[in-house]
């Protein structure tokens, strides 16, 4: 996708234009993979998983005061990715698992090695980026997986959810936006904004349970979209107070007009574990 942003410049057009294109074709990806299968969602994910984790060490290690161990950190979220997906699927004994805790025991023996006065920090970073971006896409699997069977409802239905959240803050809060949020982090981002991120959200819930009757009752449906739309503000948020720290306006240019991984997915990175969570305790699955 990259490719396509110097060509559709070229053209004349402009960022609103090349903004909506990659928006397009980004989400018609996502929801393909969906469609297609398991497998699809299972690679495309790993793939966002791993540009993101890329993007979260190199925004992390930019100001030289810390150094993320990126291969080995790389190492352990395909581990936590791969572990996971074949554990929802029921081809792998839980006792795999522990291959997790053996590589992260390593990676600490090699900061004896290393000796370097960073070493606590570094490693620190270098596990955060793993629970911070590797699970939360590794979730999308799980939330694809009914035990021993592929469903694309839910995982297109959180989307559709997060989107209509995104649409709805965006038009909310520039044509009626005036209390502002949270301005030390997010200067734009406002009280009415999130109103109707919340309202967008729960009406694309309300829509989906009649869509998706045989997936869950209406009520599951408004709680995963009051959730997606508060905890995906809180995720734009974090990610937005991450790049200050580190003095980075995008994590990346891997989508044209969105930035990288992590811009365009941070309300994910915060609203699928709470979705589980919520999904798992009301027993839906």
């Amino acid at each position: 996708m990259p490719l396509i942003l110097p060509a559709l410049k070229k053209k004349g057009l402009s960022n609103l234009v090349i903004r909506s294109i990659a928006g397009f074709i980004f989400s018609v990806t996502v929801i393909g993979s969906a469609v297609l299968g398991k497998e699809a969602v299972a690679l495309l994910f790993l793939f966002f998983a791993a540009v993101g984790l890329h993007e979260f060490y190199t925004i992390a290690g930019g100001t030289g005061q810390h150094k993320p161990r990126i291969a080995a950190g790389m190492i352990l979220g395909f581990m936590v990715y791969a572990l996971t997906y074949l554990h929802v699927q029921d081809l792998l004994d839980t006792k795999y698992l522990w291959l997790i805790g053996a590589w992260s025991t390593l990676m600490m023996v090699l900061e004896l090695y290393k000796l370097d006065q960073q070493a606590f920090a570094n490693l620190s970073f270098t596990v955060f980026g793993v629970f911070y971006v590797i699970l939360p896409f590794a979730g999308v699997n799980l939330l694809a997986m009914y035990p021993g069977e592929f469903t694309c409802e839910l995982p297109v239905g959180f989307f559709l959810i997060l989107w209509a959240n995104d649409t709805g803050a965006y038009f909310v809060g520039r044509s009626i936006g005036r209390h502002k949020l949270y301005p030390e982090v997010s200067p734009n981002k406002t009280w009415e904004g999130l109103a109707g991120g919340v309202l967008m959200a729960m009406a694309a819930g309300f829509g989906l349970s009649q869509l998706f009757d045989n997936v869950m009752d209406l009520q599951h449906w408004l709680v995963m979209g009051v959730i997606i739309s508060i905890f995906g503000n809180l995720g734009d948020l974090f990610e937005s107070h991450l790049k200050r720290t580190f003095g980075v306006k995008d994590s990346g240019q891997l989508i044209p007009g969105h930035g990288g991984v992590l811009d365009r997915f941070d309300g994910l990175l915060l609203s699928m574990p709470v979705v589980l969570a919520y999904l798992y305790f009301v027993r839906i699955f």
